[in-house]
C-alpha cells in the first residue's frame, strides 16, 4: 500500500515509519533523509496529488507556537491542504492525529485548533480515522529530553501533582495508526488512545527522568502554583510551561469514554 505520512520524521512518526516498513512510504522531510523521504513542501496538496498515495496520514502538530508556526497554520491549514491532495488523487483513507480534549469550546487554543482540524477531516467526504491520544511516552519523547537536560544541573524538579493523564506508549499509538491503515473496517470513527493507568504529572516526570537514567526527587505542587510564574517562564527560550499548556493541564488528560480506545481497536474483532 502507498502511504503518505506528513510529520513522519517526528517522535510518533519515527515509530510509525518502522511499523509500516512493509508498505511503500512517502515521508516529507526538511533534511531529506531516511526511508521514503521527500523534500518538505508548503504545497502539501500538490505533493500528495503527485505521489498519489492510497492513504494519507497527518501527524503534523506543535505544542508551542512560534513566529513561523501557529496552531491555526499547522493544525488547520496544513490539514486542509493535505485533504485537498488526498481528494485530488482519490486516496481511500485519511488518518488524523488529534489530541484528548479537542473541542470547539476547549480552554486552550491548541485544543480548539485540533478540533478544527478534525472538523475539516469529517467534512472532507473521505473515509477517515481520527486519533486523540493522551500523553505519549517512549524513546525520543521531547519532555524526556528536556527533563534530562534540567536534571544535569538541578537537584530536584517540580511538577503539577493535581494534573492527570493516562500515558500511552508510542509503540501502541503506532500500532493503532497501522491498524487504521491496514484494516478497511476502521473508518468514520474517533478513537481515544490512553494507557490503563492514570498518573499525575509529578509521577510522569519521575518516570520520564528514570527512563532517561536520572534519579531526582520531583516535588508535586498544585497546578495553580505555576500560574504566577508563567510570565517569567515566557522570557525563557524553552519555557518549562506555557500559558496554553497551563490551560490544558487544568482539565484531566483522560479519555471521556464516548469513543473506542486502544483495547477495542487492537483486541476486538474487526467491525463488519
Amino acid at each position: 500500500m502507498r502511504v503518505f505520512i506528513s510529520g513522519g520524521t517526528g517522535f510518533v512518526g519515527g515509530a510509525l515509519v518502522r511499523r509500516l516498513a512493509a508498505h511503500e512510504l512517502f515521508v516529507p522531510s526538511r533534511s531529506n533523509a531516511g526511508a521514503g523521504a521527500l523534500p518538505f513542501s508548503e504545497d502539501l496538496a500538490g505533493q500528495v496529488a503527485q505521489v498519489r498515495p492510497d492513504v494519507v496520514i497527518n501527524l503534523l502538530g506543535i505544542i508551542r507556537e512560534t513566529p513561523d508556526a501557529s496552531f491555526s497554520l499547522v493544525h488547520q491549514e496544513y490539514t486542509r491542504r493535505l485533504l485537498a491532495g488526498a481528494r485530488a488523487c482519490g486516496a481511500v483513507k485519511f488518518i488524523q492525529m488529534s489530541a484528548l480534549g479537542a473541542a470547539p469550546d476547549a480552554p486552550s487554543a491548541y485544543q480548539r485548533s485540533k478540533f478544527a482540524g478534525e472538523e475539516a477531516v469529517r467534512a472532507s467526504g473521505l473515509p477517515y480515522a481520527i486519533f486523540r491520544p493522551s500523553f505519549i511516552t517512549g524513546p525520543g519523547q521531547k519532555l524526556r529530553a528536556e527533563l534530562a537536560a534540567m536534571a544535569r544541573f538541578l537537584p530536584l524538579l517540580a511538577a503539577p501533582g493535581d494534573a492527570l493523564a493516562a500515558p500511552v506508549s508510542v509503540e501502541t499509538v503506532a500500532d493503532c495508526f497501522a491498524k487504521a491503515v491496514e484494516d478497511a473496517s476502521v473508518t468514520g470513527e474517533v478513537f481515544e488512545l490512553a494507557g490503563e493507568k492514570t498518573m499525575s504529572f509529578r509521577e510522569i516526570f519521575a518516570a520520564e527522568l528514570a527512563a532517561a537514567g536520572f534519579r531526582r526527587p520531583v516535588l508535586g505542587l498544585p497546578l495553580a502554583f505555576f500560574r504566577p510564574l508563567l510570565p517569567l517562564f515566557g522570557l525563557l527560550p524553552q519555557p518549562p510551561m506555557t500559558r496554553e499548556q497551563y490551560l490544558m493541564l487544568k482539565t484531566p488528560n483522560l479519555p471521556s469514554g464516548k469513543y473506542r480506545g486502544v483495547a477495542q481497536l487492537l483486541r476486538e474483532p474487526a467491525r463488519k
